[in-house]
């Protein structure tokens, strides 16, 4: 079956006229490629981008990149023009933005692939819009055309239903997040929870722990592996214990939260790119957004020597006994009153976290 079945029939009655031009082929990757290397462009426009050669009227069409590196194209159109046909997903961004060509300020279409998986793709679809444009068609209506021809990059995959657990875990890390992101917007970048890494969040070697509770008394936190309690080498641990309870209509929820963090500045294509690595592929999802809560309170700890925890220096030789190949256990917080932290000093370990 082919990848995209649309594109394939559109393939197969391209006219004589497109069959006989020589296709871009790699060209987009390439450029990308170089963009990303050098992290400059021509210079022309405020972001990093490469003239593509193909004019639309307007100007011409531009490889870039993104802050963190995404494929980009932009389609310079006609200020009067109408983009109401324009849709992003969490896989593919399609904006409108304005930058200042030899002193004139010019609107181009903004398109930036979301999900790196999908890069190989997206080279196809900016190569596709271009030769669209070459053929003499309306830059809206090549960029819009062209993506419903490629339905696979805005498909989402069907997901079964998502665990309480998980939904819950999610907006703690989020809420958290959005906390450092009052520190500096690149906090983000901290969040490596979503990657399989053993620490939540970490910067440097600084690390963050989150673990979420959906009651408010709740002082019990479970912990996987002997490993998620020690701090990085040389560095330092945070554990915060974020309390909430499930409220109809509660202020937060998954999609709330990612709706916020973008409207502080946060780099949506990173934050979508971690959401999509936990397999939520739309915050805005149904089954991630079934549960709400409200907030209950927050403890910080300073896990240092003293601190209920097992770590490797927990067994004779470091190391899990023979056979023991992963370990899970509880901690009653209540027994770690000595080691949590204040407004005031938590404050300080935050910013450093978030960088």
């Amino acid at each position: 079956m082919p990848l995209f079945p649309n594109r394939s029939r559109k393939r197969r009655s391209c006219s004589a006229r497109q069959m006989k031009r020589p296709l871009m082929r790699n060209r987009p990757v390439e450029r990308w490629k170089r963009l990303r290397a050098t992290g400059t462009g021509d210079g022309v426009i405020e972001v990093p981008s490469i003239d593509s050669g193909v004019a639309t009227g307007f100007g011409t069409a531009r490889y870039a990149i993104g802050g963190q590196g995404q494929p980009r194209l932009l389609v310079p159109i006609s200020s009067m023009s109408s983009t109401k046909g324009l849709t992003s997903t969490t896989k593919l961004s399609v904006t409108t933005s304005s930058f200042k060509v030899s002193g004139k300020g010019t609107l181009f279409i903004d398109i930036m692939s979301l999900d790196r998986a999908l890069d190989p793709v997206f080279a196809e679809l900016a190569e596709d819009i271009l030769r669209r444009i070459e053929d003499g068609n309306v830059p809206i209506v090549s960029v819009t055309t062209a993506i419903e021809d490629f339905r696979e990059l805005l498909k989402e995959p069907s997901r079964a239903e998502v665990s309480d657990s998980k939904i819950l875990g999610l907006v703690g890390e989020l809420y958290i997040l959005r906390m450092l992101t009052g520190y500096s917007l690149t906090a983000v970048e901290a969040w490596t929870g979503p990657y399989e890494l053993r620490h939540d969040f970490r910067r440097h070697a600084h690390a963050l722990e989150v673990k979420t509770s959906g009651r408010s008394d709740a002082k019990i936190v479970s912990i996987h592996g002997i490993d998620q309690l020690g701090a990085p080498t040389g560095g330092t641990l945070l554990l915060t214990h974020v309390r909430m309870e499930r409220a109809d209509h509660g202020i937060l929820s998954v999609g709330e939260l990612f709706d916020s963090l973008v409207k502080l500045g946060v780099d949506r294509g990173s934050l979508c790119h971690g959401l999509a690595a936990l397999d939520c592929w739309d915050p805005h999802a149904e089954e991630w957004n079934r549960l709400s809560f409200t907030y209950e309170g927050l403890q910080v700890y300073s896990v240092d020597d003293g601190f209920p925890r097992i770590i490797g220096s927990s067994f004779t030789g470091g190391s899990l006994p023979q056979g023991v190949s992963a370990i899970g256990y509880e901690v009653d917080l209540g027994h770690a009153l000595p080691f949590e932290l204040s407004a005031t000093d938590y404050d300080f370990a935050f910013r450093r976290i978030a960088g």
